[in-house]
């Protein structure tokens, strides 16, 4: 396909755009302050506030040297008072720096507005609170507006009772420049993270290879050569800089990727049906890198208005745990020092796998990201500075692997036909897609199941065992699908005989254990901080005899795992028993019914899936336990029995936790039982409205919550907040699109 060709060198070449604007410093606004309509200036704010009455930790990056401020943190949050200021001339639009807790009970922050006759109407500020950071609040004026003066009280006492707030200012309407430069280094990040990622794969696997070799080097490759880069990075850092090392070796491999790409008649992947998978991991990676920069998310969103927030409400910080590892690399930390300690603490370096933070590392350094020593707590901006944007564009590309991997393993068990449709299941799923900007590498640790799934089934389980290692190395939640695994190898083997099949299942053990006990075995050795209660995968292998994190009697035990089974497998029950749990929350204030809600979508299987593909899934399920039995209780039934067991955390659904894999076996499955079997099951799943259908609930799931949010985002960047949102629907209807295409395109063959 000469088109895929020309998209992919398109690709490589806003890649390089990227490396090129990470060398040049980010145009700034330009600012003055706004005149009072007083004779002096000395006095421009009265009351009980003190000048630059902040928290003393509070971060002054964003805040213009020259920039006079006030505030109410005086001595402590106890400290109560009121403040205004003078009277200012106005244009159209002023902005205003604010620290603190605006939204907190007790604090508020205004702004009057009068006009030539005298009227006065009041503004007050709805800007999410920005803590210890100083963030900028945007007032538009109305027309007839003449003067302006800020006014705020604190009245609260308790713990995040104060605020802060500077002279205001004018701004530009649209500071052009550097919204335009941010989004040039958004969209030329994600095309780098494509083409580092998925390009080594696609042009140097070995062509006459068996599709497991051939898949575990298409989605293998790639993120192997940033980690290697990552590792030399971290080795050398006491030689040479990080960022200098990592920018000469993304170049390289940046240019050796373009000789090849540029050659006449190169054509990716391995035709068009693989072309067509690639093209959907392509638009929703871009549908969730747009998503993530969208300036607010939902009320309560955890870390929201910092560049580690999380797109999600809840108690889960795992989304910025792989950019630990990309600080302890940049700053060239030991795994076990007091100071890496600190950034995992209450758990290691070692309580989960390393890969992903060091295949973002590169990418990272070389598009300008400069990882902190503190923890990422930064102000919020559509590309910062300390990289954390480019991070997470990195762990969304590195996430949609997986969608690959699907239609590779379906690909070599049924057809291709049938692989893009489960791909296509898959990347417009609503839990799929929310895994996807989450950035947690679960997903990714997910995709070598499924290539270790592959080889196991072409009868090679000891490199079935060693791909199981390489998905521990990125989430250890692989280990849970060890012994399915094993037992799949072990029935494989042609020639029947239980000594055989032993022996096949120790090979695939054996081919595990050569990556996964080395690195239990560092976890368990390394000396660790009082801090860090959870070192190695301690935590992680007491759970099976835990309810609700607390040792449990048979009964409790029981109970325990019967809500979480219905949590996890009965729509809405948790919506309809269980709304009034702790977890279903914001960690800062009790949450509202909507948000509430939302989490269905990230704990439920059936809102997970989509309810109508949940149906057919359910309805595929009951059919094929009658022609299949073995294969929907090796790969479905047991281990979804086994991970409700298992799993001794909260009882609110197993989704989010460790049922990635899950879902995806459901979809496989009911995929390979729909191409075998003349079924109303296949009739629906291949029709050409099937892609629309998924589309209402994902896109509620991405937006819902973040458009009914009242309260805007402290950052400078909402001004392109349009672009993001139509960028994401577009690029997500765009994926439904290609997979209507490839199914009127694509051959059904038999296998």
């Amino acid at each position: 396909m000469k088109l895929f060709a020309a998209v992919f060198r398109g690709l490589w070449i806003a890649g390089g755009l990227a490396i090129l604007l990470g060398m040049l410093p980010a145009p700034v606004p330009k600012l003055s302050m706004l005149m009072s309509t007083s004779s002096g200036e000395a006095g421009w704010g009265v009351g009980e506030f003190q000048p630059n009455g902040v928290y003393p930790t509070t971060d002054a990056s964003t805040l213009p040297a020259t920039l006079p401020t006030v505030g109410s943190w005086i001595g402590g949050d106890g400290f109560r008072g009121n403040a205004a200021t003078v009277w200012f001339r106005v244009g159209r639009r002023v902005g205003v720096m604010v620290a603190g807790y605006p939204q907190h009970t007790g604090c508020e922050l205004w702004a009057e507005l009068r006009d030539a006759g005298g009227n006065v109407t009041r503004v007050r500020c709805d800007l999410t609170d920005p803590r210890e950071r100083w963030a900028r609040w945007t007032i538009e004026l109305p027309q007839g507006v003449a003067e302006l003066r800020l006014v705020a009280e604190d009245a609260a006492v308790d713990g995040g009772g104060w605020l802060a707030f500077s002279r205001p200012f004018t701004q530009p309407a649209v500071p052009w420049l550097p919204l335009s430069f941010s989004l040039g280094q958004v969209l030329g990040t994600w095309a780098l993270a494509l083409i580092l990622i998925f390009g080594p794969g696609l042009v140097w696997a070995p062509r006459a290879a068996t599709p497991a070799v051939a898949l575990a080097f298409e989605i293998g490759l790639g993120p192997a050569v940033l980690a290697a880069i990552g590792g030399a990075v971290w080795l050398l850092g006491g030689w040479a800089a990080p960022a200098g090392v990592a920018g000469v070796a993304v170049v390289i491999l940046w240019v050796a990727l373009g000789r090849v790409i540029w050659r006449r008649g190169f054509s990716p992947g391995r035709g068009p049906q693989a072309q067509y998978a690639l093209a959907v991991c392509a638009l929703v990676s871009l549908a969730a890198v747009s998503k993530a920069t969208f300036s607010s998310g939902p009320a309560g969103e955890l870390y929201g208005g910092t560049i580690s927030r999380t797109l999600a409400v809840g108690d889960r910080s795992d989304s910025r745990i792989s950019f630990h590892v990309v600080q302890v690399v940049a700053q060239h930390l030991a795994p076990a020092s007091p100071e890496a300690e600190r950034y995992f603490a209450p758990y290691t370096f070692f309580s989960r796998g390393p890969l992903a933070g060091l295949a973002a590392t590169p990418v990272v350094l070389a598009v300008g990201g400069r990882p902190p020593k503190e923890m990422p707590d930064q102000l919020w901006s559509a590309f910062d500075k300390t990289g954390f944007a480019a991070y997470r564009i990195v762990l969304i590309v590195l996430a949609s692997l997986v969608i690959f991997a699907l239609f590779g393993v379906l690909a070599a068990c049924v057809d291709g036909r049938w692989a893009l449709i489960g791909a296509g299941l898959l990347a417009i799923s609503p839990f799929g897609m929310h895994e996807l900007a989450f950035t947690w590498p679960k997903l990714e640790a997910t995709a070598w199941l499924l290539v270790s799934f592959l080889f196991c089934h072409q009868r090679r389980p000891f490199l079935g065992g060693c791909a199981v290692g390489i998905g521990f190395l990125f989430h250890p939640l692989a280990g849970l699908w060890l012994p399915w695994l094993a037992l799949w190898a072990a029935g494989r083997k042609a020639r029947p005989g239980l000594a055989v099949r032993l022996f096949q299942g120790l090979r695939f053990g054996l081919g595990a254990s050569t990556l996964i006990l080395p690195w239990l075995a560092l976890g368990a050795l390394m000396p660790h901080l009082p801090t860090s209660e959870h070192a190695g995968q301690s935590d992680f292998l007491r759970y099976g005899f835990l309810a609700d994190y607390r040792p449990a009697s048979s009964t409790v035990w029981l109970d325990h795992r019967l809500t979480n089974l219905a949590n996890t497998f009965v729509p809405f029950w948790l919506w309809f028993k269980h709304a009034d749990h702790g977890v279903l929350n914001s960690v800062y204030a009790p949450s509202g019914g909507l948000v509430k809600f939302s989490f269905l979508w990230w704990n439920t299987l059936p809102l997970g899936l989509g309810l109508g593909l949940w149906g057919l899934c359910l309805l595929a399920l009951v059919r094929g336990l009658w022609s299949r039995p073995a294969i929907w209780c090796l790969l479905v039934i047991g281990p979804a029995l086994a991970l409700v067991a298992d799993w001794g955390a909260f009882a609110t659904g197993l989704m989010r936790e460790c049922g990635h894999p899950l879902l995806i076996a459901i979809i496989g499955v009911t995929c390979a039982y729909a191409a075998r079997a003349d079924s109303w099951v296949g009739r629906v799943l291949q029709h050409r409205a099937m892609p629309w259908w998924q589309l209402p609930e994902t896109l509620l799931m991405m937006w819902l919550t973040t458009l009914a949010n009242p309260l805007l985002s402290p950052s400078d960047f909402t001004q392109f907040d349009p672009i993001y949102f139509l960028t994401s629907v577009c690029a997500l209807v765009a994926a439904a699109a290609v997979l209507r295409v490839a199914r009127s395109e694509t051959p059904q063959s038999g296998k």
